[in-house]
């Protein structure tokens, strides 16, 4: 595959990346506040059960948790495909 068609087909790819996110927009934000109570009081059990000092900092334990997760995931995909 030469380069303009590797670019045209990550075009492709991102315009429906894209698409589908405007379309599913108002479902993922009917979802968000629907989920809102429930994972404040996740993140409020979380704080107090690993001792955090504030929910904030519970917060980024869990995002950082999440983070490297992902790259492992990207990683470990990425050689098997190779």
């Amino acid at each position: 595959m030469g380069y303009l068609a590797a670019v045209e087909r990550f075009l492709k790819v991102m315009a429906m990346v894209w698409a589908g996110s405007q379309v599913t927009k108002l479902i993922r934000a009917g979802g968000a506040l629907a989920l809102a109570p429930f994972v404040d009081t996740g993140l409020s059990w979380f704080t107090v059960k690993f001792k955090f000092e504030t929910q904030g900092k519970a917060f980024m334990a869990i995002v950082g948790f999440c983070f490297a997760l992902a790259i492992i995931l990207f990683l470990v995909v990425t050689l098997l495909w190779a």
